[in-house]
């Protein structure tokens, strides 16, 4: 099968580095992540960005069987609708993301609450764009998304769990799964399955997450899960300019490789092969539309 990792983030070196033209840039950054995918035996990933998205639009141009991207949205554009639909014909665009659950203390959720997002989520509703919902640690607030705009492709993100490094994870750490379970009975509500490893007590294969992605597949069914490693985020290594986030210096609780996040999934014994061909690209390449993949 060809395996498509549903995100991963800009794998910058530890450099301050710019390159004229800009071109040779993306092209040195984009051999940088194929050897990544390469190196694990991933055939294609889905790059979220982080601020600029020339880089991400680049690969997703030159190499469309290889890449695609997921910018953010933000309700604060000037015009929201105009944004949307541009993004519905962006070569290599598959969605948007809307980041509600970070900063953590709230903010984006308090001007959820009033409103201020529902722009965002009827023009995706109107143009049928995929949108990413980072709305973690806050998932009973997806249900009022998914049932106010039926219509809208919602994908959420990192299981909607609090996990490492960037967070810490809630006790224990499936304390909040009911609620992403609830959000099944929704048929436009769509996972994007990562981060379990990073919940786990365990080393690899992270014996005591096994029945918690078996209740999540039994919930959703494997059509409607995409596998995202994520691999990025675990390893504090995201962009260019020597970003190194402290929580991820050393050691620290559910760090894991790129490998183990892949063969969690690949190798496990409560998934049957047909499950395993849907969440590792299957379901992606359906839900959000990648037909060169």
């Amino acid at each position: 099968m060809k395996i498509i990792d549903a995100q991963i983030h800009g794998v910058g070196p530890w450099a301050t580095w710019t390159a004229e033209p800009v071109e040779l840039q993306h092209r040195v950054l984009t051999e940088l992540v194929i050897a990544y995918l390469d190196a694990v035996g991933v055939h294609g990933a889905v790059l979220f960005p982080g601020g600029d998205a020339a880089e991400a639009a680049w690969a997703a141009e030159h190499l469309p069987d290889r890449f695609a991207y997921v910018p953010h949205i933000s309700p604060d554009e000037s015009d929201v609708d105009g944004a949307v639909r541009a993004a519905k014909h962006s070569p290599g665009l598959l969605g948007l993301r809307a980041l509600i659950g970070w900063p953590l203390d709230g903010t984006e959720v308090r001007r959820l609450e009033s409103g201020v997002w529902d722009p965002v989520f009827a023009a995706c509703e109107r143009h049928q764009v995929p949108l990413f919902l980072f709305i973690t640690g806050w998932l009973p607030q997806a249900t009022g998304i998914a049932s106010r705009f039926p219509r809208l492709k919602l994908v959420v993100d990192h299981l909607g769990l609090r996990q490492p490094p960037l967070d810490k994870a809630e006790e224990p750490p499936f304390k909040s799964l009911p609620h992403l379970l609830e959000l099944s009975k929704f048929p436009n509500v769509y996972v994007k399955l990562c981060g379990l490893p990073a919940l786990s007590r365990e080393p690899y294969p992270y014996t005591d997450v096994k029945p918690h992605l078996r209740s999540i597949v039994n919930a959703f069914g494997a059509e409607r899960l995409m596998w995202a490693s994520d691999t990025t985020r675990f390893a504090g290594r995201i962009g260019i300019g020597g970003y190194q986030n402290p929580h991820t210096v050393g050691d620290y609780p559910g760090k894991h490789t790129y490998a183990e996040s892949l063969h969690f999934i690949r190798d496990s014994d409560v998934l049957s092969a047909s499950e395993k061909e849907e969440i590792l690209g299957g379901a992606a390449r359906k839900i959000l539309g990648w037909r060169q993949a």
